[in-house]
This record gives structure tokens, C-alpha cells and sequence, in this order.
């Protein structure tokens, strides 16, 4: 295994102070700074470390969901945000993920659903989804799963007619901003932080998807769902906007133990009150949500509390994910 920054100063310090307590370091992998999962990670990273003895847990910056699938398999992070297609495919060893060791990256907790964002400004060229052909798109940063959504996207509307620009979220909104390119598309959950900002600058909208252009794109691509972001979600867009996505959470890696992932389960139910004011898709978590999108089974301590606390559903689910 990579011998991580982290790692290394938790061995030197165990070296110097060999008589210490030691705390147990575990990393939850999120995104680029300023992206609604490290808002999240730090959130929970701060409820675990208050109220879990002998651990301290850190959000890590990362480049997204992809590279966070890729560090939890090599043992460099122990729990991340992932989309509930790209962490069934792991633990199964499917798709991008074939011939890695399945069983690896189980679930944890389901948080809120991701959804595709067409961002642009008030009188741009940007109307409606066609009209992102041959113009200049924010795609999100390699590495991170909202880029592989992007490229779906823009493959059935534009194929490669369309100049692409690579870059995070909130670089992406500057960009929007300065005029340098047309549209950003970014699939996250809502709100945005850097929207957020940029409609208190400039007139926002959001592209709505329409029911053919989604039938189309769900018959080559069945993991996304219909969904739609609520008027109000931001500030220039009174109306509820039709588009899709895929489910959103948390998974952990098969080697934390369960007693260690109960402890941190249950931390951070008994903290959702708190957390709601660290972004407010803490607040539409529940019994009857924490399950939403999984494929993969629950890690044995996330069970051990959702069967304490009575989610609804639970044996149906061990029995559909241990087949």
C-alpha cells in the first residue's frame, strides 16, 4: 500500500510517543474544495471526532468519485462519497472496475441524490440542451464521476461538435461568469455553493431536460433516474427544473471494523439536526432514506445500527444484496 502524508506522520508519531494514546486516522474522499461532497465530508468528519472516542477523522480533497473509488481500492482513503452506480460496480468488479478484487468498498449511508445541472446565464446562447452543440462546455475535472456524466450528456446531444473545458466546479462558474464559455454541466447534489455565489453576481439559468431527450438518454444509460431541482433552489430559477441523475452517499472500505463504522453511524444520525446547518440535504436524511440507490451491501456495522433503529426495509435489502 502508497505510504500517504497521513500515514506517515501517524507512524512517526507512534514511533516518538510509543506510551500515547493513539487515535485511530480514517480519510473520507470527496471532491475539489468548494463541491458540495467536501461540504460534506468535513461536516461529518467534524461530528465523528466530537463525538467518537479515539478516532480522528479528515475530509481529503480529492479530483471526484472516480479517483475516490480508485483510492479507497488501493487502501489510501477508508470511506468516501460515491454514486450508488460507481459503488455497486466496484464492490462487484463490473464495468470500469473489472478485474479489480470485488467485495472491497461495501455501503454505508445514503445521503441525497445527485442531479445534472445545465448552468448559464440569462440572454447567452444556452436555451435549451441542443443548444449546446459547437459551443464551449464546462465538462468538471478528470477524475471526478460529474466529467463521465458530462460526457454522456454531450455525446448524444453534440457527439464531439462541442469544445470541451476540463476543469473543477468552481472554476467552471468563473469561467460562466467571465464569459469564457457558454454552458457549465455539472451532476451534484443541490444546492450548488458556487451557483449559489455566482446568481448573487449574474442572472442564472438552468437548462430544463426535456421528457424525449431523457427517454433517449435513459434507454443507453439505465442507472439515472427522473428528478427535478425545486424552484427556489436558487435564486434567478422560480421554477421546479426537470432533469435526472443518480443516487448519492457514502461508502467504506470492508477492513474498518464494525464496531469502529457502528460508533460512526450512530454519531452521525444522532447529529443530522447539526449537520442540516452544514448543508441542508442532511435535512431530507431518514430511516426511510438511508438506503436509497444501494446495490452494494452494507458494511456489518451500518447494519448493526439501521437494525437498532428499525429502517424500514432492511432484511429485504441484506436479502436482495447478499445474492
Amino acid at each position: 500500500m502508497k505510504l500517504t502524508l497521513r500515514h506517515a506522520l501517524f507512524a512517526a508519531a507512534t514511533l516518538v510517543a510509543p506510551m500515547a494514546a493513539q487515535a485511530e486516522f480514517l480519510s473520507i474522499g470527496s471532491c475539489p474544495v468548494g463541491c458540495t461532497a467536501y461540504t460534506w465530508s468535513a461536516g461529518i468528519a467534524d461530528v465523528i471526532n466530537k463525538n467518537v472516542e479515539g478516532i480522528e477523522v479528515t475530509a481529503e480533497e480529492t479530483k471526484g468519485y472516480v479517483a475516490n473509488i480508485n483510492l479507497l481500492q488501493d487502501g489510501e482513503i477508508e470511506a468516501s462519497m460515491a454514486t450508488s452506480l460507481s459503488s455497486y460496480e466496484a464492490w462487484a468488479a463490473t464495468g470500469p472496475y473489472e478485474g479489480s478484487e470485488p467485495g472491497k468498498i461495501l455501503s454505508w449511508m445514503s445521503i441525497a441524490p445527485v442531479g445534472m445541472h445545465i448552468i448559464a446565464l440569462e440572454g447567452g446562447p444556452i436555451n435549451s440542451v441542443e443548444d449546446l452543440k459547437g459551443k464551449r462546455v464546462g465538462m468538471g475535472q478528470p477524475g471526478g464521476v460529474s466529467m463521465l456524466d458530462a460526457n454522456a450528456l454531450m455525446g448524444m446531444v453534440a457527439g464531439e461538435d462541442f469544445e470541451a473545458f476540463r476543469v473543477r466546479l468552481g472554476d467552471m462558474i468563473d469561467m460562466l461568469s467571465d464569459g469564457n464559455i457558454d454552458a457549465a454541466l455539472w451532476n451534484g447534489s443541490f444546492p450548488l455553493p458556487p451557483v449559489i455565489k455566482l446568481s448573487a453576481q449574474r442572472d442564472v439559468k438552468l437548462i430544463p431536460i426535456s421528457d424525449a431527450f431523457y427517454a433517449d438518454l435513459n434507454a443507453k444509460y439505465p442507472p439515472y433516474f427522473r428528478l427535478s431541482i425545486p424552484g427556489g433552489t436558487y435564486e434567478d430559477v422560480a421554477g421546479d427544473t426537470p432533469t435526472y441523475g443518480l443516487a448519492n452517499g457514502l461508502v467504506i472500505s470492508a477492513d474498518v471494523s464494525e464496531e469502529r463504522v457502528y460508533e460512526m453511524t450512530k454519531a452521525i444520525f444522532e447529529s443530522l439536526d447539526d449537520l442540516a446547518g452544514v448543508h441542508p440535504a442532511f435535512g431530507r436524511v431518514s430511516k426511510d432514506t438511508v438506503l436509497n440507490g444501494f446495490g452494494a451491501p452494507l458494511h456489518p456495522g451500518a447494519l448493526k445500527y439501521y437494525r437498532q433503529i428499525g429502517v424500514a426495509g432492511i432484511e429485504e435489502f441484506v436479502a436482495r444484496t447478499s445474492r
